[in-house]
């Protein structure tokens, strides 16, 4: 595929969604060939691939009445999961306590993994030093938690606030299907998406590098951070 800058993020139509109107001349459905289109088609095709779509599709027919717990449990359920793989958190480790009993209460079996399994520091996974040079903190193991939960024959793994990169090193090796319930964002109470909602306010000055940076009120110990 060779796009021209344009994508979906730049797309004021409503044609995929609603079926009304017409999609503009450079929609990136442009970019699909009927080899590719096929291709897809065929995936969709293919007995896991399948299963996971079907219960996806049933599911979300209900979302706008369930909590994403609830969404959850109605997936594992539709997906026909019998055992369910907690990965998580150290730091959560109250919710996922949580969850297991409601997953149990509606019939799972149930078995977790906390992140910081094995308590590696750098040197034993290669890392290079801190940045004082010390051997750091306790580091996540998302590869073994998945070992793990493979092991253990889990049908449907739930994520429960891994670390950004944690995540993705979890995803790749896990075996069983993989769905989030807590995505962590230790500043703004597990809810990233806070964040994208302060585009007229706070964030509007990272957005525009132009503006000055706001100078701290009377009483304040010092700037609010610039990182997003």
């Amino acid at each position: 595929m060779d796009g021209n800058g344009f994508s979906c993020l730049s797309c004021a139509g409503e044609a995929c969604e609603f079926q009304t109107g017409g999609n503009p001349p450079q929609c990136v459905e442009g970019l699909v060939s009927e080899a590719i289109h096929e291709e897809v088609r065929e995936r969709y095709r293919e007995p896991e691939n399948h299963r996971v779509m079907q219960a996806a599709a049933l599911t979300s027919e209900r979302c706008a009445n369930l909590t994403r717990v609830q969404e959850t449990l109605e997936f594992a359920a539709r997906m026909g999961a019998r055992k369910i793989g907690i990965a998580t958190c150290t730091m959560l480790l109250d919710e996922s306590r949580t969850l297991r009993k409601l997953l149990e209460r509606a019939g799972f079996e149930v078995f977790g993994v906390a992140c910081k399994v094995e308590g590696n520091r750098r040197a034993d996974l290669g890392l290079a030093p801190a940045a004082d040079g010390g051997e750091g903190p306790v580091l996540c193991n998302p590869v073994m938690q998945a070992r793990i939960l493979n092991e253990a024959g889990c049908d449907l793994n739930v994520i429960v606030g891994l670390c950004v990169g944690h995540d993705t090193l979890f995803m790749q090796h896990a075996e069983a299907p993989v769905t989030y319930l807590v995505v962590k964002d230790r500043v703004l109470a597990h809810n990233p998406a806070a964040a994208l909602y302060t585009k007229g306010s706070y964030y509007r000055r990272l957005l525009s590098p132009d503006l000055p940076e706001p100078r701290p009120r009377a009483g304040e110990g010092g700037m609010p951070p610039t990182g997003v």
